[in-house]
């Protein structure tokens, strides 16, 4: 009996819409390899270009801690003029009088909290009357040097080398972002990878579905060898595969986006990214103490974790020293003269030098009750022990970490070999049912579900290999090694 009714195929409107879709996002995309999309990240990413910031940051507060403990100059010149009265009744008399005095001293602090001043002043007087003017001259050299508080280098060093400290944690941080971004970058590279090739599987299963169809159409319509619950399977098959492809489709434009926000690209420029090639092969997997070692030595995470450390060590030590007494021993000694126009011949002066003096003694400063520096101190103390206690916890989970991921890759080389010979019998039965179809020994609902298989099996073999690829780039991040891996287009790791 020959079927002349044909069957209603809804779903070949939309097909056609998605083919044309399809042609137009494949002539505008813009293919790129991982390492450019890491790269392009690198460079446009908004993230790590904050994290990039906050390093050149970091780095200037150290230039502004060595640039204080530079020497520092100061000078002034002052005049005055003064009017005075003087005597009484009749014999009042006005007086006048100028000075112009000069300063300058140069003021550094040693790298042990001496602090040293040399300086050297010179005034000149003038009075009413029938005297010349009076010159002076003295020179100085003072020096200070605690004894308890600011006392050494842990106190006066401590600005410097929490600033060094702090840079030191932001280009740490630097790095980790930079290791962060690649990851993200590649997860959604190869997760486009994997929406591009979904929609490869279910093209070639619609377009065998098409084949199928169309044969059943022929021997039910044409030789009478078939039956309208063939065309019927086949149209049912050809219209679910149909959606399937749809929804591909859209993953594949969600995708992209996603890929597109990971290199700082507007949703409709990242559309048309299309990724280029295949997955790569990374080599053997270490061992997991090797791994663990990797990680303490090069873990990006850690170092600026213990960088933090260093900078809180050094806020203890300067907490500690202002919990002390402050004394301070001073001494200052000069030396100065005295001439005039007249007078003295020349510099000539009485004993034939000048004047010296000598100033020294002890300053103590001790706060009434205690004040805040006792409890500061504490709790400088308890802040490192808190980031010790991270620290230690960090490590031991980074540790656990990276023992499950290595498992994981593990199960993911297994799930790979399965999936790959999953994929090759199921292509095998597939074709061994279209060829029994053809005999009259299988029926078309057993093509349908060993097409199904196969398709199943296919995407199957496609998310095994992502997921391999993808657990071994977090590994590798976890263990500092990602930024190894794409040194060339990510910023420097630091030394």
């Amino acid at each position: 009996m020959t079927l002349t009714r044909s069957v209603p195929l809804p779903w070949l409107a939309s097909l056609a819409v998605i083919a044309t879709c399809s042609l137009s996002s494949a002539a505008r995309a813009e293919t790129l390899t991982a390492e450019q999309a890491v790269g392009r990240a690198a460079s446009q990413n908004p993230s790590l270009r904050a994290a990039l910031l906050e390093a050149t940051a970091a780095r200037q507060a150290v230039a502004a801690e060595q640039g204080a403990r530079k020497p520092t100059l100061s000078a002034s010149v002052t005049g005055q003029y003064i009017e005075a009265f003087g005597g009484g009744g009749p014999e009042l008399t006005r007086s006048d009088s100028a000075k112009v005095a000069s300063n300058v001293a140069l003021q550094y602090t040693t790298d042990v909290g001496t602090g040293l001043e040399v300086g050297a002043s010179a005034n000149t007087a003038w009075s009413s009357g029938p005297r010349s003017p009076e010159y002076t001259a003295e020179a100085y050299v003072s020096a200070r040097q605690p004894l308890l508080r600011g006392a050494g280098t842990d106190a006066v060093l401590a600005p410097v080398v929490q600033a060094e400290a702090s840079a030191v944690a932001a280009e740490r941080e630097r790095d980790l972002a930079a290791s962060q971004t690649a990851l993200d970058v590649l997860d959604a590279y190869w997760e486009l990878w994997y929406a591009e090739q979904a929609i490869g599987v279910q093209e070639q299963a619609l377009a065998a579905a098409q084949r199928q169809l169309s044969d059943a159409k022929t021997r039910a319509e044409t030789l009478g060898t078939g039956t309208r619950v063939d065309v019927l399977q086949f149209s049912t098959s050809a219209g679910s595969i149909a959606d399937a492809l749809s929804q591909a489709r859209a993953t594949r434009s969600a995708r992209a986006i996603a890929l597109g926000r990971a290199l700082g690209m507007d949703p409709g420029r990242a559309a048309s990214l299309s990724p280029a090639g295949a997955p790569p092969s990374l080599g053997a997997l270490p061992a997991t103490d090797a791994l663990t070692r990797a990680a303490r030595e090069r873990s990006q995470e850690l170092a600026a974790l213990r960088a933090d450390l260093e900078a809180q060590r050094a806020r203890v030590s300067s907490a500690e020293d202002a919990d002390q007494v402050k004394l301070d021993v001073f001494t200052t000694a000069s030396v100065g003269t005295l001439w005039a126009d007249d007078g003295l011949p020349g510099l000539s002066l009485p004993g034939g030098r000048p004047a010296f003096s000598v100033l020294g003694g002890l300053d103590l400063e001790l706060p009434f009750g205690g004040g805040r520096a006792p409890a500061d101190a504490a709790r400088a103390r308890t802040q490192l022990a808190v980031a010790e206690a991270r620290y230690q916890a960090r490590a031991e989970a980074i540790a656990a970490e990276i023992t499950t991921l290595r498992v994981t890759l593990e199960a993911a080389a297994d799930q790979v070999a399965l999936a790959m010979e999953t994929a090759r019998l199921a292509g095998e039965l597939a074709e061994a049912e279209r060829q029994r179809l053809l005999l009259g020994t299988s029926t078309s609902a057993d093509v349908v579900k060993a097409e199904q298989t196969l398709r199943e099996a296919e995407l199957r073999k496609l998310r095994a290999v992502v997921t391999a690829l993808t657990s071994r780039f977090q590994l590798d991040h976890t263990t500092g090694a990602l930024l190894d891996r794409f040194a060339s287009v990510l910023p420097r790791r630091s030394s």
